[in-house]
């Protein structure tokens, strides 16, 4: 950032915060934090102790549904409509409205967001090809945002001539309204309209027309729904300030707390003088917080690697026989998972356990399996080790680069951003396939361990 426009980014939008009943303590202030590959955030300008208030901000510069000004322009039932296709669609096409609006309430607010993002929606296909292997290529989904923008989105703009401007409200501005959506709102299910009393009365006349009932009663199950939808979607909102404070795994020292009318984010620990200021985003895995907001954790204890069911089932050297009648068995009992899930702790998900258990079972015994129905306990025993080694061999090899080579791609000086954090992220799950691999390869039943342990008091004595 150019630290003059940087400034008066800032300064334009502080005056508006305050001005419109936003309160931001003294002891902190913006800082860029570009050289950390973090942007904009928030430092402590002098020590702060825990339970400090840090900025306090009115509801009624939320930026939501309820509070654009384009919710007066467009029926609820329009904005329904393009609920039911896309949750994110009223949002987004508020925020495309407002955001090209020089007289937008949220102009100032507007500007000091970003217009450029890092995610991998924005890759180009080479970028995107240091990707593959991991779980997070099949998750970005371009094809089918653009898809959505063109087949629904084009059509109803086109229909609102005198509220958006084709050449202008176009599928950039889509993608960017949409990256700032997945990077910088926050769903508050606390938000809700006021619950009406139902005074209906008992009415045990049977004079009445039932057809004509049935048609009241189905006319107000779909007003329920509707009202329930626009409850959805005010739940979905953009905080001003409160998005601007940065996440790093295990470094959160600050939280947002809600009361009525205003919200308030809350040192939860001490913050010392020069220290910036987190807020979480969640336990996140480096795949996520990569896709949503375009950064990367280093040593993130809440990494993964997804393992995709299919790929169980097709890699697994097993026998083939009652194959098809398995995998429909342990699908009807929501055993064989969309993906399997391994994490740092080099736990073995107890359905992926089951799964190969009964995948390897011959004739007889899943025909007891089928009678019974009671499946195997999610234990290791011996004869999963071998079929479970080669599958994640199978599925490290998915990977066109091995562990030492993204070490030393890491190591070297100058490397992009975007190739930096695709290497940590790939890097990342195959280490977790290899940990878990060599647990595997180390794994020894329990009476081994005990006689073992058995035979060592014996010779110690």
């Amino acid at each position: 950032m150019a630290d003059m426009t940087f400034e008066i980014t800032n300064k334009n939008f502080v005056e508006w915060f305050c001005s419109n009943g936003g309160i931001i303590s003294s002891k902190i202030t913006f800082k860029d934090y570009s050289f950390e590959n973090a942007g904009r955030g928030i430092v402590a300008l002098e020590d702060i102790e825990s339970n400090e208030m840090l900025f306090e901000i009115p509801h009624s510069i939320f930026f939501s549904l309820k509070t654009s000004s384009l919710t007066s322009q467009i029926s609820s039932k329009e904005f329904n409509n393009l609920y039911k296709i896309n949750q994110w669609f009223p949002l987004i096409i508020c925020l495309m409205y407002e955001s090209q609006n020089k007289d937008s309430l949220w102009k100032p607010y507007f500007d000091i967001l970003p217009t450029e993002f890092n995610t991998p929606m924005f890759w180009n296909e080479d970028e995107l090809e240091e990707l593959v292997g991991t779980g997070l290529i099949e998750k970005i989904g371009r094809d089918d945002v653009e898809n959505s923008f063109n087949e629904y989105l084009l059509s109803f703009i086109q229909s609102k001539s005198l509220l958006f401007d084709p050449n202008v409200h176009n599928l950039k501005l889509f993608h960017q309204m949409g990256s700032l959506i997945m990077s910088y709102a926050f769903f508050d299910d606390d938000e809700k309209e006021n619950d009406k009393d139902d005074d209906d009365d008992d009415d045990d006349d049977d004079d009445g027309d039932d057809e004509g009932d049935d048609e009241g009663d189905e006319r107000e199950i779909e007003t329920d729904k509707e009202e329930n939808d626009i409850e959805k979607m005010n739940q979905i909102m953009m905080i001003p300030m409160a998005d601007m404070l940065n996440h790093k795994t295990g470094f959160n020292n600050a939280r947002l707390f809600r009361e009525k009318g205003l919200s308030q984010m809350i040192a939860t620990k001490k913050i010392n003088k020069g220290e910036q200021i987190y807020n979480t985003y969640g336990d996140l895995c480096s795949s996520d917080l990569l896709r949503k907001y375009g950064f990367v954790d280093e040593n993130n204890i809440h990494d993964i690697v997804e393992i995709n069911g299919q790929f169980v089932v097709d890699n697994l050297s097993v026998e083939e026989t009652n194959k098809k009648e398995k995998v429909e068995l342990l699908l009807e009992e929501d055993i064989l998972d969309d993906v399997f899930i391994l994490d740092t702790k080099n736990n073995l998900p107890p359905d992926l356990i089951i799964t190969v258990k009964v995948m390897m079972m011959n004739k007889t015994q899943f025909k007891i399996l089928k009678e019974m129905r009671k499946f195997p306990k999610p234990k290791m025993i011996p004869e999963l080790r071998n079929p479970l080694i080669e599958l994640l061999k199978k599925r490290l090899s998915e990977y066109e680069t091995s562990i030492n080579e993204d070490e030393e791609i890491l190591n070297k000086n100058n490397i992009s951003k975007k190739l930096k954090n695709a290497i940590t992220v790939r890097l990342s799950e195959k280490r977790i396939l290899q940990n878990v691999i060599d647990f595997l390869v180390s794994w020894e039943p329990e009476n081994v361990i005990d006689k073992k342990r058995r035979n060592k008091r014996i010779k110690v004595e």
